[in-house]
């Protein structure tokens, strides 16, 4: 692998940072994010990810600067999480399963349970892993594939397995990064909260370098 420890255990935070925001938010969530600390990990990847925008962590930082306390910030990411991911009267922008965009045109949804979901299950069995069944969610769920992504990359990591890494490198790469874009696109356009934009160019990025960074 061509990171050093400091790097890698960047990358594998980010990872892990990435599926947390994809849960969606919390107050101890929120109380993190205004630390002053939680997007550390990508700024030691700065020269290693490809932004796009290049100073995406620091409109994300911006943005975070209105915000007095974590109450009002859980506020206002509760509501554009449920908006544009969950329920909305209008549609909501960006469904956050792999189903709803493969094989399908750029204005057009899938449906749920579809081949990538099913594929996850062999995945996550294969691999002796199991969703926590509390979560009601199907296995194809952004924040549940970026958990698996960091499992592989913990694994080959830990263990000097390059199976493991070669995986998550694939994985990254050849799965996650073609829907995740047409996730992002969907985004783009969101105007009330740009946080979920941004955050998503940022796991475009992480994953379309991945491959390149682990080899």
């Amino acid at each position: 692998m061509s990171l050093d420890n400091e790097k890698m255990t960047a990358l594998l935070t980010g990872v892990k940072i990435l599926s947390e925001i994809f849960w969606g938010p919390d107050l101890q969530k929120c109380h993190k994010i205004l630390s002053g600390v939680y997007f550390q990990p990508f700024e030691i990847l700065n020269n290693e990810l490809e932004f796009n925008p290049p100073d995406v962590l620091q409109r994300v930082k911006s943005g975070l600067k209105k915000f007095a306390n974590p109450d009002s910030l859980y506020l206002h990411l509760e509501t554009a999480y449920v908006k544009l991911f969950i329920s909305h009267r209008e549609g909501i922008a960006a469904p956050l399963y792999e189903s709803c965009y493969v094989g399908i045109g750029a204005d057009e949804t899938a449906s749920l349970m579809g081949e990538p979901a099913i594929r996850m299950k062999r995945c996550l069995e294969a691999k002796g892993l199991a969703i926590d069944t509390r979560l009601s969610e199907p296995p194809d769920h952004l924040a549940i594939e970026l958990e698996y992504l960091y499992f592989l990359l913990e694994k080959g990591w830990v263990d000097i397995d390059g199976a493991f890494i070669a995986e998550a490198a694939s994985f990254a790469t050849e799965i996650m990064f073609p829907w995740v874009t047409k996730f992002h696109d969907r985004l783009v356009a969101e105007t009330e909260c740009r946080f979920y934009p941004h955050i998503s160019a940022i796991l475009c990025a992480t994953l379309k370098s991945l491959g390149r960074l682990v080899k």
